[in-house]
C-alpha cells in the first residue's frame, strides 16, 4: 500500500506515459525537408495517479515503510535433519575440524571437488521442516494482484478521534477491509510468538564491538506491547497472527481506492518482456526490465545503512574532500555524485561521472 503512494518517478512516469496517451507519427517540416515525429494525444476518462505533496503526510507515510516480511509462527518444532546434513558434508570435507555450521557450509561452497555424490545423498534425506526460499518479482507480483488495495492519494484525510472505537473494533474482527489507512497504533503481540509479521523499529542503546555505548534506531522483533506507524494492511496482519489492536492515536484515512491496481498492466508488460529477453539470451534487456520493475517500489535506490550520497559541484567537493582524493583530471560536468562509505572510522569517497 505504501509503495503505491511513494513510488519513485522512473517507472511511474513510464506507466503514465504508456497508458495515458495515444501516440501517432505525423509529418512536420524540418529545414528544407520533412521528418516524422511522434505526437501524443491525452486519452479521455483515464484514472490518473496522484502523489502526496504535503511534507507532513509524506513523512508519515515514510515512517510506515518497514523492511522485509517474515512468517508468523506460534509453534516451534525440533528436528535432527540438520545434523544429518552436516554429517554428509563433514564426510565430504574430511580435513575439517570445525563444528560451526556456517564454517562447514563455507568450506563446502568453496571446495572444487566433485559434489555429485553429495548432492545425491542430500536429496535422499527426507526433510519437510527445513526450508529457505526466495521469490523472483515478489513485490511486483503483489502490486499487480487484483486483490491488492491501492488508495487514491487525493482522497486522504486526517484520522478523527471519534473514529477510534469503531476502527479498533473493525481491526480486531478483521473486517476493516477494503478500507485503507495509515495509522499510529498501540498493539499487543502474543507472548509465545518467535517470528513476527512486522519488525518493530526502536530507539535503543547498546554496546558496540568497541565497548562503547551506541544509540540509534534498530529494527528488531519483540513480543507483548508495541507501538508503531503502520498501514491498515499491516495492522490486519498483526490480528491474523494472534495479536490485538489496543488504541489508534492518529493517522491518515483514505476515502477511496482504485478499482484495479494502477500498475498492473505496466508490470505485466515488464514481466513478459523480461521473460522474452531471458529466452533470447539478452542479458542487458532482461536486466533493464528488472531495474524498471525494481524502481516501482524503491529497490533500485536501496542502500547500505553506512552509505550516504551527496550531489555536489566541483568546488564543494574540492573544499570538503580534496585531501582524501587522489589527483584527478578536470571533470567536464557540472555536478559530481559522491558516494561515501563509513568503514573503520575512515571515509572512502568514490566519484562517479553522472554521464557514464
Amino acid at each position: 500500500m505504501s509503495n503505491n503512494l511513494t513510488a519513485p518517478s522512473l517507472s511511474l512516469k513510464g506507466w503514465y506515459y504508456l497508458y495515458h496517451y495515444d501516440k501517432e507519427m505525423v509529418e512536420e517540416e524540418w529545414y528544407e525537408t520533412t521528418r516524422m515525429v511522434a505526437k501524443h494525444t491525452e486519452k479521455e476518462n483515464v484514472e490518473k495517479v496522484y502523489s502526496h505533496t504535503n511534507p507532513f503526510i509524506k513523512n508519515f507515510i515514510r515512517r510506515s515503510i518497514k523492511g522485509g516480511r517474515v512468517s508468523a509462527n506460534r509453534k516451534s518444532f525440533e528436528t535432527n535433519k540438520m545434523d544429518e546434513i552436516c554429517n554428509v558434508l563433514k564426510e565430504y570435507i574430511s580435513q575439517t575440524e570445525s563444528n560451526n555450521i556456517i564454517d562447514l557450509f563455507k568450506e563446502y561452497s568453496a571446495s572444487t571437488k566433485d559434489k555429485t555424490e553429495v548432492h545425491s545423498r542430500l536429496k535422499k534425506i527426507e526433510c519437510t521442516k527445513l526450508m529457505a526460499f526466495d521469490a523472483n518479482g515478489l513485490y511486483a507480483s503483489a502490486m499487480s494482484d487484483l486483490d491488492s488495495e491501492y488508495p487514491r492519494a487525493e482522497s486522504g484525510r486526517a484520522f478523527l478521534p471519534e473514529e477510534e472505537k469503531e476502527f479498533v473494533k473493525l481491526f480486531n474482527k478483521q473486517k476493516f477491509r477494503p478500507r485503507t489507512a495509515i495509522l499510529t497504533v498501540w498493539f499487543d503481540y502474543p507472548k509465545n510468538m518467535f517470528f513476527q509479521p512486522i519488525p518493530a523499529k526502536d530507539k535503543i542503546t547498546l554496546t558496540n564491538k568497541e565497548g562503547k555505548k551506541e544509540t540509534g534506531n534498530k529494527i528488531r522483533f519483540r513480543n507483548g506491547f508495541c507501538h508503531d506507524v503502520l498501514t491498515s494492511v499491516d495492522i490486519q496482519e498483526i490480528v491474523k497472527a494472534g495479536g490485538r489492536i489496543i488504541r489508534i492515536l492518529d493517522g491518515i484515512v483514505y476515502e477511496e481506492n482504485f478499482k484495479t491496481p494502477p500498475y498492473r498492466d505496466y508490470i505485466l508488460i515488464l514481466r513478459d518482456l523480461r521473460n522474452k529477453y531471458k529466452r533470447e539470451g539478452n542479458i542487458v534487456g532482461s536486466n533493464c526490465m528488472k531495474l524498471l520493475g525494481n524502481s516501482l517500489y524503491g529497490k533500485s535506490i536501496q542502500k547500505d545503512i553506512f552509505t550516504t550520497r551527496h550531489l555536489w559541484n566541483e568546488a564543494t567537493l574540492q573544499a570538503n574532500l580534496i585531501h582524501a582524493l587522489k589527483p584527478m583530471r578536470k571533470l567536464m560536468i557540472l555536478n559530481i555524485l559522491l558516494k561515501q562509505k563509513l568503514k573503520k572510522k575512515r571515509l572512502l569517497p568514490k566519484t562517479v561521472n553522472l554521464h557514464d
